[in-house]
C-alpha cells in the first residue's frame, strides 16, 4: 500500500464497501417511494421523511465509510471507519496501519550513479517529488502555515522555487460548514482556507434541505378536527369536581420545503413550506378558546369561523356568587364556545363596560344594559349586560349556534315568578316555564295597560307574560333608621321626583331622601292588578320602635305615605329592638303564600342584633318560608361589620347552592340618594332567576 498508488487503493477498496450498503438502502429507498406514492411529494411530511431517511442512509453509509483522513504519522489515507460518535468520527488517531515510510525510489536519479537508487526519506503519501535523505534535493526552508495544525514544518518544493511562497505538503478533510450536515468538505486540502485574503467556507459540495419555518403569512397547518382528551376540573367552591372532555386543535407552522443550492449557506427567496398552490389558514384566534379561524388567510367575508373548543380564556361571573356547578372566579376550561349558551337559553352575557359616559348618559345601544352593582371578578371594573348577539360580534367570529337559537337568545330572560313555572306535579315531568314575549333589554311596559294581544299579564316591572295570573307575592317589612343623624341635610331628596315637595317641608335631609326612595319602590310595586299584592310594613326606630303601618296593601300610597311623613328623625340607634319588632310582625301576619322580606336602612353602626335574627330566621325556616334580608348602610360608603354580618347570618339559613330563583342576602352601602333608589330598584329585579355568565380574562 504504501509504494504503490494509495489513492488508487483506497477508492478500490473504499467502492467495494460502498456497493454492499448501496444494495440495502436502495432496498429501504424503494420501501419508502412505494408506501407515499399515493401522497403529494411536496407535502411538507413526506419531504421532511425523505430528508430524515436521507440522514439515516448517510449514518449507515459513514459507519462502513473508511474514514480517509491524513493518517497521524504519515500522508497515507486512514482506514479506519467513520464511527457513529458526535462527529462521525473514531476516537483514536488516524492510522494508515503501515510502517509510514515512503518506499519509492528518489525522483532525481540523474544525481545517484549507484544502483539501485535510494528510497524517498520522506513518510508515505508525501506530496510532491520523491527525494533521498544522501543529498539536498528540495527546498527545505519553513512552511509559511508552520502554526497550523498537521503542518509538516518544511518546504516541499524544489531547490529554488521562485514562487514565493514555502509551502509542505499536509493534505486534511474538515466536516461541511451546514450545521446539521455530516458529509465532509468537498476540498482535500487541509490548507485551502488560507489559500486567499477571502474567508473560505466548508461545503460537501451537496445540496441541503432548508430547516427554517415557513414564513409566509397565516398558519400552514390545521387540523380542523381537534384532538380529545379527559381532564378533571377542581372549583373554587369547595366539593366542586368536574370531569370533563378538552378538545385540543393541532396547529403550526412547517418547515421550509426548499433546498439549499451546493455551496451556499441559505437558499433564494422567501421560506415556504410549498412553493405552488401554497394554502395558509387565518391567524386569527377566537378570543375564548384561542381556536385558530380555518378559513384562508386574507378570506374576504370580515366574519370568522372556526370549529370552537374549551373556553380556556375565561371565568364564570354573574350577580351571586355561586351557581349550580361553579362560582365566580372559576374558569370555563369545562364548557365550550358552541355548548354553553344551548344550555342556558334565553340569556344575557357579561362583559366589561366600554364607554362608561355613554351608560351614565343612559346612550347605550339596544344590545346592552349597564350595571349599577358591582361584579366579581374585579368588582371595581364597570360591567355591562350584552345580548348574544353583541357578544358573538364582539369576537369577530360566526355566530356557532342554529338561527332558531339565536332568535331564541334574543328574546327577554325574565321569568314569570309564579312557582307553578319552578315545580312540577310529576317528578319525570320538568316545569312548564313562562319567559317575558318580548325582546330582551326592551322598554318597560306600563304595568296599567292593557297585555299586547289582550292575553296574559304585563308585571309591575314591565314585563309582558303570556300566562295566568301570578300566585306568588311578598311581605316586605322596610326598618328604617330615623335617630337624629338622619336628621342632616348632607343627602337630600331628589329634585324632579315624586313627592319632592312633600319631602322639602320637613324632610330636606337624609330621612326625607329614604322616604322618597321607599315611596318609589312602593309605587313599582303597587300596579298588581293581575298579580297577587305585596303587602308592606313599616318600621322606624332610634333607641325605640315605631310602627307607622303593618301588613298594609299598596291600593292607597297617600294614606301610606302620610302615614311615614309624621315622623322627623331624632334620638338613639338600637337594632337589637328594631329586628325583634320585624320578627313579631313577620309572626303575627305569616302567610305561606307570600315570602317575607326585611329590608333594614341605617346611617349608623350599631351592636349586631345576633340572637333575636338567629330567632326569626330560624322561626322562619321551620316555617317552610325562609326570610330574606337586605342592609343598607346609608350615609357612607364604607363598610359596616354589624349591618354585613345580618345578612350573612340571615343567608346561612338558606342551602348554600340554593336553587330558589328570588332573592339573596346581602349588604350594601351608598352615600348618595340616586343610588338608594337604585338599589330599591335592584332589590325588585333580584326577584328574578339570574344565571351565570364567562367573561374574558384580563
Amino acid at each position: 500500500k504504501e509504494s504503490s498508488d494509495d489513492n488508487e487503493w483506497f477508492s478500490n477498496f473504499d467502492r467495494f464497501l460502498k456497493d454492499i450498503i448501496g444494495h440495502r438502502t436502495s432496498r429501504v429507498k424503494n420501501w419508502y417511494l412505494e408506501n407515499t406514492a399515493r401522497f403529494p411529494q411536496d407535502n411538507s411530511d413526506i419531504t421532511d421523511g425523505r430528508y430524515a431517511l436521507d440522514q439515516k442512509i448517510g449514518e449507515l453509509t459513514r459507519l462502513w465509510t473508511l474514514c480517509g483522513l491524513t493518517c497521524y504519522q504519515c500522508g497515507l489515507k486512514c482506514v479506519k471507519n467513520c464511527g457513529y460518535n458526535e462527529n462521525h468520527d473514531h476516537k483514536e488517531n488516524h492510522d494508515c496501519l503501515t510502517d509510514h515510510k515512503c518506499h519509492f525510489p528518489c525522483h532525481f536519479t540523474e544525481a545517484h550513479n549507484d544502483n539501485p537508487t535510494p528510497e524517498c526519506r520522506h513518510k508515505a503519501g508525501h506530496k510532491g517529488k520523491h527525494a533521498c535523505a544522501k543529498m539536498i534535493h528540495l527546498c527545505g526552508k519553513a512552511c509559511f502555515l508552520i502554526d497550523k495544525l498537521n503542518c509538516q514544518k518544511v518546504c516541499s518544493k524544489e531547490i529554488g522555487h521562485d514562487d514565493g511562497e514555502h509551502l509542505c505538503q499536509s493534505k486534511r478533510n474538515h466536516y461541511c460548514g451546514k450545521d446539521y450536515c455530516k458529509e465532509r468538505c468537498q476540498s482535500d486540502d487541509h490548507f485551502h482556507a488560507f489559500s486567499g485574503s477571502q474567508q473560505v467556507n466548508h461545503f460537501c459540495g451537496k445540496e441541503h434541505q432548508c430547516r427554517k419555518l415557513c414564513e409566509e403569512d397565516g398558519i400552514c397547518n390545521v387540523l380542523t378536527e381537534p384532538k380529545k382528551q379527559e381532564e378533571t376540573y377542581r372549583g373554587r367552591v369547595e366539593g366542586t369536581v368536574i370531569t370533563y372532555t378538552k378538545y385540543i386543535q393541532v396547529s403550526d407552522k412547517l418547515k421550509c420545503n426548499k433546498k439549499i443550492p451546493p455551496n451556499e449557506f441559505e437558499h433564494t427567496g422567501k421560506h415556504t413550506h410549498k412553493e405552488e398552490g401554497v394554502f395558509h389558514y387565518c391567524d386569527k384566534q377566537c378570543p375564548f378558546c384561542e381556536y385558530f379561524c380555518t378559513l384562508p388567510y386574507g378570506h374576504q367575508q370580515q366574519i370568522h369561523d372556526t370549529k370552537h373548543g374549551n373556553m380556556t380564556q375565561t371565568e364564570f361571573t354573574g350577580e351571586d356568587d355561586e351557581f349550580v356547578y361553579a362560582g365566580v372566579g372559576d374558569q370555563g376550561t369545562f364548557v365550550l364556545c358552541n355548548c354553553f349558551c344551548k344550555d342556558l337559553g334565553r340569556h344575557r352575557h357579561i362583559d366589561y363596560c366600554q364607554n362608561e359616559e355613554n351608560c351614565r348618559l343612559g346612550n347605550q345601544s339596544r344590545d346592552m344594559q349597564h350595571i349599577n352593582v358591582k361584579v366579581s371578578p374585579n368588582p371595581d371594573k364597570p360591567k355591562d349586560f350584552i345580548s348574544h348577539k353583541l357578544f358573538w360580534e364582539r369576537t369577530g367570529f360566526k355566530d356557532p349556534y342554529t338561527v332558531q337559537e339565536q332568535q331564541e337568545f334574543a328574546k327577554c330572560d325574565h321569568e314569570c315568578p309564579d312557582e307553578k313555572h319552578l315545580k312540577s306535579g310529576s317528578t319525570s315531568v320538568p316545569p312548564t316555564k313562562s319567559f317575558c314575549e318580548l325582546q330582551l333589554f326592551h322598554a318597560q311596559l306600563c304595568p296599567e295597560s292593557k297585555p299586547p294581544n289582550d292575553y296574559g299579564y304585563i308585571s309591575s316591572d314591565g314585563h309582558h307574560f303570556n300566562c295566568e295570573k301570578l300566585n306568588t307575592a311578598f311581605h316586605i317589612v322596610f326598618v328604617l333608621d330615623y335617630s337624629i343623624s338622619m336628621s342632616e341635610q348632607d343627602i337630600k331628596p331628589i329634585q324632579d321626583f315624586p313627592i319632592y315637595d312633600d319631602l322639602t317641608k320637613k324632610h330636606n335631609n337624609r330621612i326625607g331622601a329614604v322616604y322618597q326612595a321607599v315611596y318609589l319602590f312602593m309605587n313599582t310595586r303597587k300596579n298588581s292588578a293581575k298579580i297577587t299584592p305585596d303587602s308592606i310594613s313599616l318600621i322606624l326606630f332610634n333607641h325605640k320602635t315605631i310602627v307607622p303601618f303593618e301588613y298594609r296593601d299598596l291600593t292607597n300610597l297617600s294614606d301610606v305615605l302620610n302615614s311615614m311623613l309624621k315622623y322627623e328623625a331624632g334620638g338613639l340607634t338600637d337594632f337589637d329592638s328594631a329586628i325583634q319588632k320585624a320578627g313579631i310582625l313577620i309572626e303575627t301576619h305569616f302567610d305561606p303564600t307570600k315570602v317575607n322580606v326585611i329590608i333594614f336602612l341605617s346611617d349608623g353602626e350599631c351592636k349586631t342584633p345576633t340572637n333575636q335574627l338567629n330567632d326569626i330566621c330560624k322561626q322562619n325556616k321551620e316555617n317552610g318560608s325562609p326570610l330574606y334580608l337586605y342592609t343598607v348602610l346609608f350615609g357612607s360608603d364604607r363598610r359596616s361589620y354589624s349591618l354585613e354580618k345580618m345578612a350573612e347570618i340571615a343567608q346561612s339559613y338558606h342551602p348554600q347552592n340554593s336553587s330558589s330563583k328570588t332573592l339573596r342576602c346581602q349588604f350594601t352601602s351608598t352615600a348618595d340618594a340616586g343610588k338608594l333608589v337604585n338599589h330599591f330598584n335592584y332589590v325588585a329585579e333580584s326577584l328574578r332567576k339570574h344565571k351565570p355568565a364567562l367573561l374574558k380574562k384580563i
